[in-house]
């Protein structure tokens, strides 16, 4: 073969070895897996009767006075920025006291941890008994806490 010849047969192993490897990049940038965002989880439920600034429980108790407003402060991590939750509250044999529902207050994407709370009071007295507070995340029970009012 000529050196005119070997010039274009050169060029296209060439051009063909370029278009493989751009080829292979492409599909290497396409096979980059994305994470999937970690799922919303509740790492703490404290029942008590006072909040901090932060909406967490600054005192924790299991018994309550007949006129004391009761809190509950959950901890969720990961939520979602249309996570909800919901607080069941019941007396004795299940009789429903109070039920709410609130959307997890998240101030931006990156907070991986939010506070939310909770609260029952009563112009009159708590009957004395036993009482529970379930807490539901997005739909599903995700824990709950008895007490007592004495």
């Amino acid at each position: 073969m000529s050196r005119f010849q070997t010039a274009p047969a050169v060029l296209l192993v060439c051009s063909i070895a370029l278009a493989c490897g751009k080829k292979a990049e492409q599909a290497t940038d396409s096979a980059v897996a994305v994470a999937p965002a970690p799922s919303p989880s509740v790492s703490a439920i404290a029942l008590g009767r006072h909040l901090g600034s932060n909406n967490v429980v600054s005192d924790t108790a299991s018994v309550f006075g007949r006129r004391d407003t009761i809190y509950v402060s959950v901890t969720v991590q990961n939520a979602a920025p249309t996570s909800a939750l919901t607080a069941k509250w019941t007396f004795q044999t299940g009789q429903l006291v109070d039920s709410t529902s609130q959307a997890i207050a998240r101030t931006d994407a990156t907070n991986a941890t939010t506070v939310t709370e909770f609260h029952i009071s009563k112009k009159s007295a708590w009957p004395a008994g036993k009482y529970k507070v379930e807490i539901w995340l997005d739909g599903a029970t995700v824990g709950s806490r008895d007490f007592q009012v004495k």
